[in-house]
């Protein structure tokens, strides 16, 4: 786009026009001041060393050049935040929330099993009361997560492992929220951060009686005498409680005294404590109990904690939240969305037959929960449904045990390596982009695994050359037949590579199970004397009768595989050549020369000898992928 600017000349007194084109698409430093520079020399001839770093005037153009590139991208900021898909500031996208009805899903505390014990030596009984508080003992005190027991109990002297659930994050009870001065709408800020949804209570003191207050997620949906609040979190992760204005909600009385009650906590960092690294009790929190004796574990890690709703996370919920949640739930899909904004709630689906009886399947954050969580979580969904679902129908959330989620399912690749690379950073990687293909952010109830995903996937990595599928089922292959060329845990004659298992469950989530070892195949130096062969091992190397040994690199006679025969002694053991008709001789103990899997030629036809064991050509790559 381009105008036309007029320039006047300052040399004569008649005042010269002439006409210039301006091109307001220069709104860079480099565009800008190429533009002047031109201007310049068009304009005014004289000015010989126009554009040169040297020249004052130039200076005084490149100011100018710069002053406008900061401008222009101020105008391109302030334009992007007006729209969810460029907006960067969390405030921008909380407006965009506000202005749509949609509510960012605030912070969610975690859930861990403590387990206490009291020294048989102490003197009586104690009593935990509830809300015990018990931390992390570390030398940072950022890293303190704190913790604080559900319920009480009685630990008796010998007890050993008594079991209790706990909460992350601080209690606050009635601390004064401030004093009402009996204006619409009236806001206070809590002074902590990180409140934990759901916890916040208010009461006020009106002329000596004790009023509660009940929170409701819209005050316009109050009446006008009903005493309310709701709360919001700003961009800086302060929340703030506002109370109603006579028409939606009740206004506090004058000089009323408010008192809130809240929890407050680090939200997903708890999760990362280790198992047995919540091992402090607070005595702040146990004021007149000889806590002697006493001593607490945690054997898992927490579960359930998250963050405050992220920007990403949000530019997927509100375009949804604004054109399907309407606090109603009619459709399978309604069911499905709703239960999304409860806070803990990563995935869900619905099914049913009839409107009167709903399951929805959740899926916690990360995929992770014990049965007490779940069981939290249900029971929340179906709370916070109540009010929403058609007369007459019932929701039920399910499960209740989060290993309900997973199958488990296998899958198998031969990777071909091109020649020159590491064969097993090329396994590494393939095996790595086949996981992250299937992490829990990334795929949802009913996501579709195709062959051709598993391809592309694998293909991508540098140094493979092609890709063969070679097992994709539910069920585990047991036999040599149904694996095709795939490797079987404790076959006697097990074919090169190494054996993962990735455990997924409906919503494609992997886990790793343990790396069975290959210990049954050795290469084995030896030398000749006479007709018997004098083979050495090591003493240290495990071989029990089935193990195979591989001979090479030495004269076709006695060249080939054996199977052990007997255990071997201190000094010697027993084997046969598995592949032709050859005395038994005697193995003598001795040093390991080389140690690798053996290269089975059944299992690779067509192939010679240096193909099927090539120092980096072939690779097994064994992972795991979800039926739909």
């Amino acid at each position: 786009m381009t105008d036309t600017g007029i320039l006047v000349s300052l040399e004569d007194e008649d005042v010269f026009r002439s006409r210039v084109v301006l091109d307001y698409t220069s709104r860079d430093f480099t565009a800008i001041r190429a533009q002047l520079v031109g201007l310049a020399e068009g304009l005014m001839p004289e000015w010989e060393t126009v554009g040169e770093s040297s020249d004052f005037g130039t200076l005084l153009l490149e100011l100018f050049a710069y002053m406008g590139d900061v401008m222009h991208f101020y105008i391109d900021r302030t334009a992007s935040e007006a729209f969810l898909g460029t907006a960067v500031r969390r405030q921008s996208v909380m407006y965009i929330a506000d202005m749509l009805g949609y509510r960012p899903i605030g912070q969610q505390a975690a859930t861990v099993k403590l387990y206490f014990s009291l020294d048989a030596n102490a003197e009586e009984e104690i009593k935990l009361p509830a809300r015990t508080r018990v931390y992390n003992e570390t030398d940072n005190a950022e890293s303190v997560v704190v913790f604080e027991t559900d319920m009480e109990i009685t630990l008796e002297p010998g007890n050993v492992d008594i079991s209790v659930t706990a909460t992350e994050g601080v209690s606050v009870r009635d601390v004064i929220l401030g004093i009402s001065l009996g204006i619409p709408n009236s806001e206070y800020l809590l002074r902590e951060k990180g409140i934990v949804y759901g916890t916040v209570s208010v009461q006020s003191d009106e002329a000596g009686q004790t009023l509660p207050w009940t929170f409701v997620t819209d005050l316009a949906l109050a009446r006008p005498t009903q005493p309310v609040f709701t709360t919001f979190l700003d961009d800086q992760d302060n929340t703030h409680v506002v109370f109603g204005d006579n028409a939606a909600g009740r206004i506090p009385p004058v000089d009323a005294t408010m008192y809130v009650s809240y929890r407050f906590g680090v939200g997903r960092m708890a999760n990362d404590l280790a198992p047995n690294t919540i091992n402090t009790i607070s005595a702040s929190s146990a004021t007149n109990i000889d806590m002697w004796g006493v001593t607490v574990r945690n054997p898992q890690s927490p579960i359930g904690g998250t963050d405050p709703e992220t920007i990403e996370s949000m530019r997927f919920s509100i375009p949804r939240a604004a054109s399907r949640i309407k606090s109603r739930a009619v459709t399978l899909n309604d069911y499905a969305d709703l239960a999304m904004q409860v806070p803990g709630v990563a995935k869900s689906v619905s099914y049913g037959t009839v409107y009167t009886a709903v399951h929805v399947v959740l899926a916690p954050v990360d995929g992770k929960g014990d049965e007490n969580y779940m069981t939290k979580l249900c029971l929340q969904v179906e709370d916070y449904m109540k009010d929403k679902i058609i007369v007459g129908s019932t929701v039920y959330a399910e499960p209740h045990d989060v290993e309900d989620l997973w199958e488990t399912v296998h899958i198998r690749l031969l990777v071909h390596v091109i020649e020159g690379y590491n064969r097993t950073s090329v396994r590494l990687q393939v095996e790595s982009v086949i996981i992250r293909l299937l992490e829990f952010n990334n795929v949802d109830f009913g996501w579709r695994v195709s062959i051709g995903k598993i391809y592309r996937a694998a293909l991508a990595v540098q140094g493979t050359e092609w890709v063969e599928l070679m097992w994709l089922s539910t069920t585990e292959p047991t036999t040599l037949e149904d694996q095709d060329m795939a490797p079987i845990t404790g076959n006697a004659n097990p074919s090169p590579g190494i054996v993962t298992d990735i455990e997924v469950d409906p919503l494609l989530i992997p886990r790793i199970a343990p790396t069975p070892v290959l210990t049954t195949s050795t290469v084995i130096k030896r030398s000749l004397t006479s007709n018997v062969a004098t083979l050495t091992t090591s003493t240290t190397h495990s071989l029990i009768p089935g193990d195979i040994i591989e001979v090479r690199n030495v004269d076709a006679t006695f060249n080939g595989r054996y199977e052990v025969l007997a255990t071997p002694t201190a000094t010697s053991l027993t084997y046969d050549k598995t592949n032709a008709d050859i005395p038994e001789v005697e193995l003598v103990a001795g040093s390991v020369d080389q140690i690798s899997p053996p290269a089975d030629e059944a299992l690779f036809p067509g192939l010679s000898e240096p193909e099927r064991t090539h120092n980096g050509l072939w690779v097994w790559a064994v992972g795991g992928v979800p039926g739909t």
